[in-house]
């Protein structure tokens, strides 16, 4: 079956994921993750994309790049085919490394940018590894002064620079979750998804919960990027309820509130 066509951005930008197939580890160790970096800086070279926040993670990568050139796929499969090589020679694992295609969603605001950002250096520390000003292997110690392949003037002038990113970074632990408008629901598992709802919600099961209030749930869980089937089966709520919600929330009746707006 053909795969759907990717979806392009009007700006330009865009949150791109690349995973191991079967989620099988992509890095073994430092010397990997040094050759990944230096192929994501050769293929930025030759194709003229921009990095703006990476993260190197154990079984998967998170990109947000500027492809003013339309070079996207042209930088991906020059990192996958290059670094597949590598594998190769080191371990005799034939075959991709990478699934394609790989996961994309465009970058249209931005607000949506700068959330794509610190969700992208938020990872480690939801994994557990260290804080995002820590990891080594992000672009996050980019942003707080180490010469590297990141593209940060954007941000930084949004931000208002260094100190407005380290702001923006902390002022809310909202970080760990998908941000507004997101279709990461596509790369969460479900018990990550569990872990949103009940940092969210601080209780999955809101059936119970009056009408209002279950559906200021709904309409929350819908803003950060849940799909109706998840926050059915997440939440034990019937389809055709959050269906209902959602039909409201597209009318633009009730607004989201202003709390929600930059999580």
């Amino acid at each position: 079956m053909p795969h759907a066509a990717r979806k392009k951005s009007a700006s330009g930008y865009y949150h791109v994921v690349p995973k191991g197939i079967h989620d099988q580890i992509i890095f073994e160790n430092d010397t990997d993750r040094r050759i990944y970096l230096e192929l994501m800086r050769q293929a930025k070279k030759e194709t003229g994309l921009r990095i703006h926040a990476y993260a190197l993670m154990s079984n998967h990568v998170h990109f947000v790049l500027e492809d003013e050139h339309d070079m996207l796929s042209a930088f991906m499969k020059m990192i996958d085919e290059r670094y597949g090589k590598h594998v190769a020679e080191e371990t005799g694992r034939k075959g991709g490394i990478l699934v394609r295609p790989f996961w994309s969603e465009p970058i249209e605001t931005e607000n949506y940018l700068l959330c794509a950002v610190r969700y992208v250096h938020a990872n480690p520390a939801v994994a557990g590894i260290c804080p995002a000003s820590a990891y080594e292997w992000s672009s996050a110690k980019d942003y707080l002064g180490r010469s590297g392949i990141t593209d940060t003037d954007t941000v930084l002038d949004l931000l208002g620079g260094r100190e407005g990113f380290i702001s923006w970074s902390q002022a809310c632990n909202m970080t760990t979750y998908a941000f507004p408008g997101s279709r990461l629901k596509g790369h969460l598992k479900d018990d990550e998804l569990v872990s949103i709802a009940k940092m969210l919600l601080g209780n999955c099961n809101i059936s119970s919960r009056g009408i209002e209030e279950r559906n200021e749930a709904i309409r929350l869980l819908i803003y950060r990027g849940f799909s109706n089937r998840q926050i059915s089966r997440v939440c034990g709520v019937g389809r055709g309820v959050v269906e209902s919600v959602r039909e409201t929330c597209q009318k633009g009746l009730p607004p989201v509130p202003d709390a929600w707006q930059r999580g």
